[in-house]
This record gives C-alpha cells, sequence and structure tokens, in this order.
C-alpha cells in the first residue's frame, strides 16, 4: 500500500495588484488565504500519516517580498518533517528565479529537483521511485520528458513536471510536450503543475493537473485543493480531490427574462444568490462576480438604476450570507425586449447604426478605419486619476461595443415605436 498527495501551483502571498481598488474586497483575508490552505495541507497529512508529499511546481511568485514567506513554507515542512513525511519539490515558471527561494536551506525531508538535468530519488520503504526537474529559468521552452530517466523496475514510478502540455487557454506554453510523450515513460503516475484548474489528462496510468490549492482571483473558481493517491498491493490507482481552499470564487449568471420589474429582479438575485451560496460555499466566505443576461423589459430599469440594483445585490449578499459573500463585480449583460435581427434589416438610420455595431462587435479593429481613438480625451485627464478604457485591447473594445449596444437600442427601439 502506498499514499501519497500530489499538490501545486501555491503562489504562496501573491501579491494580487489591484485588489485593494474594489470596493469592500477583504484583501486581507484573500492575500493570506494560500497560506491558510498551506496549513490545511498540512494538517491533512498530519491527520492522516500520509508519508509523501508531491509539489509540482510554483510554490511561490516570482517577486516573492521576503524571507517571510519562505520561512513561513519551511515550517511547515519541519512540522512534516517530525510526522515522518518526505515531501518532493520542483521548481515552475513563477518560482524559478527567484534568487531567495534557492538560498533557503529546508528539512531535510525535502528533496528540491535540481534544474540542471532530470533525476531521481528512490524511496526504498515506500517502494517508489520520484522522477523530476525543476525549471531553470522563469520561461523554460524546451520539452523536458524526453531527459526523464526510464521507470525503476520494482518500484512505483512517479513523474513530477510542471508543464502547459501541448497548451491550455489562459496558460503560457511552458515545457510543452504531448500526453504520448508522458505515456512513453512508462510511469505508473504523472504529476503536474501549472495549469490551476484540476484536470484528470488520462485515467490509465493518472497523468493529472492537481490545480492550485486556493483560488486567487475571479478566473480561479469552484473547489480548489490537491489530489489524495492511493496504492493497493497490486498496483490499483484510486484518486480524490481533497478541498483546501479557504475562500472561494464564483461567477453567478441571472437570467432576467421572466422578470418585468426592479423588484422581482432583486427578489429573484436573492434567490440564486442564496441557493449558490449554500450549496457551494461548504462554509467557506465566496466572492462572486454578477452577471444579469436575459431580454426582457424590465432592461430600461435597470440601465436606468444602475447604481440602485448594484447597491441593492450588494446588501442582498449580505445578508443572505451573513457577511460571508463580498461581491466583486455586477455586470449589466441584458437586452431590451426588442427583435434586434428584425432592426438590422431595416433600412431606417437606426437599422444603419444596428448593424454597425454588430460589425464592429466581429471585427473591432474597424474602429480604427473611422478614427476613433481617445488620444485627446486622454491628455484632458492627464493626472486626474482617472483611467481611459484600452483601446489597443480587443476584448476590452469588444465588450465597450457590447455596452454600446445595450444602451443605445433602448433609444432605437423608443424612436421606432413613435415613428
Amino acid at each position: 500500500m502506498l499514499t501519497f498527495i500530489h499538490a501545486a501551483d501555491f503562489h504562496l502571498d501573491s501579491p494580487l495588484r489591484g485588489l485593494d481598488r474594489y470596493e469592500g474586497a477583504p484583501a486581507r483575508e484573500i492575500r493570506q488565504a494560500g497560506r491558510r490552505a498551506l496549513a490545511n495541507l498540512v494538517e491533512y497529512i498530519l491527520d492522516n500519516q500520509i508519508p509523501l508529499l508531491l509539489i509540482a511546481g510554483d510554490l511561490y511568485d516570482a517577486d516573492c517580498p521576503d524571507f517571510q514567506t519562505l520561512l513561513h513554507f519551511s515550517m511547515q515542512m519541519d512540522r512534516l518533517k517530525h510526522a515522518g513525511t518526505r515531501v518532493a519539490l520542483i521548481h515552475g515558471n513563477h518560482d524559478a528565479g527567484n534568487s531567495m527561494t534557492r538560498s533557503l536551506r529546508l528539512p531535510d525531508n525535502v528533496r528540491t529537483f535540481s534544474w540542471s538535468r532530470a533525476e531521481t530519488w528512490i524511496i526504498k520503504d515506500l517502494g517508489t521511485a520520484v522522477h523530476g526537474q525543476s525549471f531553470r529559468s522563469q520561461e523554460v521552452l524546451d520539452n523536458l520528458v524526453p531527459d526523464f530517466p526510464g521507470p525503476v523496475p520494482g518500484l512505483f514510478n512517479i513523474g513530477l513536471l510542471h508543464t502547459s502540455l501541448s497548451g491550455r487557454p489562459g496558460h503560457s506554453g511552458y515545457a510543452p510536450c504531448d500526453l504520448d510523450h508522458l505515456l512513453a515513460k512508462n510511469y505508473d503516475y504523472w504529476a503536474l503543475g501549472h495549469i490551476h484548474r484540476p484536470e484528470t489528462v488520462h485515467s490509465h496510468p493518472p497523468v493529472i493537473f492537481s490545480g492550485c490549492i486556493q483560488g486567487r482571483h475571479i478566473r480561479e473558481p469552484g473547489p480548489k485543493g490537491c489530489v489524495r493517491v492511493d496504492v493497493d498491493n497490486s498496483g490499483s490507482v484510486r484518486t480524490e480531490s481533497i478541498a483546501l481552499d479557504v475562500f472561494r470564487w464564483k461567477t453567478l449568471e441571472i437570467d432576467i427574462s421572466q422578470s418585468d420589474t426592479l423588484s422581482r429582479v432583486l427578489d429573484l438575485a436573492a434567490i440564486k444568490i442564496e441557493q449558490s451560496f449554500s450549496s457551494e460555499s461548504q462554509g467557506r466566505p465566496m466572492a462572486f462576480r454578477i452577471v444579469l443576461t436575459g431580454t426582457g423589459p424590465v432592461h430600461d430599469q435597470l440601465q436606468k438604476d444602475r447604481e440602485l440594483l448594484k447597491a441593492s445585490i450588494r446588501r442582498i449578499a449580505t445578508d443572505v450570507s451573513r457577511q460571508q459573500i463580498w461581491v466583486e463585480k455586477i455586470i449589466l449583460n441584458t437586452f431590451p425586449a426588442i427583435d434586434f435581427e428584425e432592426l438590422k434589416k431595416s433600412p431606417s438610420p437606426q437599422g444603419d447604426l444596428a448593424r454597425f455595431l454588430d460589425e464592429l462587435e466581429k471585427c473591432p479593429e474597424n474602429l480604427e478605419q473611422i478614427g476613433f481613438n481617445l488620444d485627446d480625451l486622454a491628455g484632458k485627464l492627464s493626472g486626474t486619476g482617472f483611467k481611459l478604457p484600452d483601446l489597443n485591447n480587443a476584448r476590452v473594445r469588444r465588450e465597450l461595443i457590447q455596452e454600446a449596444r445595450r444602451i443605445i437600442i433602448p433609444a432605437l427601439s423608443k424612436t421606432i415605436n413613435s415613428g
């Protein structure tokens, strides 16, 4: 029998720049969440007497501010040492370039794998061989897998790698490789890091991204933690996701199509927020991004009373959760009760404008053709602290175009109906 924990992407004390700009943001709690998730990991290992922990890179951020973060981790590893737990550690793209990371001496139960070559750690009493390699620098663009050692006969062989595989949305392509490269090594388990969303890439043998242990922002929603791996005497592998996070993120969409007043929208929001929090928080505080969607007559009122709507939703979230929800952002993505496709067929000026907005959404670069820019306005606002949107960013431009349509269409519909 063998039991081990596979974890990755701790990003301890990540600076989370810009968090203080958010209204009511529990900045201190979010910044400390990584340390608390690490403490949960250590407590789980101690409570369950687990003899081996694998950390597949990005323990720290590249700009780890001082030794306090490193010393905190060292103290946690010392607790594992006294319990007899061994730790296999590799550095990933975020912590490879940190000089302090390389200078801190960790307890001798921690094996940090070399960046110069792949190597093997044989742990005889566990019947295990761990093969791994740290990143040399923040950008490793070579496939590291071909140089990994072959499996050690008679032992349970584990590959420890920080990689993007053949690519994942939103993640840089570091240490790229194909699944076939991993399987060709004939290891019994691949413990991968770098991708923050848990993913089982292959089942037999298991090739798994454990995900990060704590979500840091809205793009890292849902439960976060580690993978517990149990191997029986026949070599059969069973995996289990273990939640470690102390603060959880959620994007909640609310369809207003069946609501005809602001009051009914707020009633619906209260129901949806309470249901989501009750089913998904598991006793943790949460950050919600509320996205109102759908088409209906209440759209005009929502646009008119935006500030009242947002203030009311924030109050609802506070009340239903007993101050355990922070509303990170409220986005209005609703449309008026108008047949936009019919409007686009109209030969009227309103139809021309609707078609133009539709074209701009598909090709935001067309803004350049009409010479639209904010340079003059930016000059006038210089020094005021007001930040204009970046029109060079295609995503920002597309969002602004969609927002313009939602504001303009009610006016168009009223003009058409009164004409």
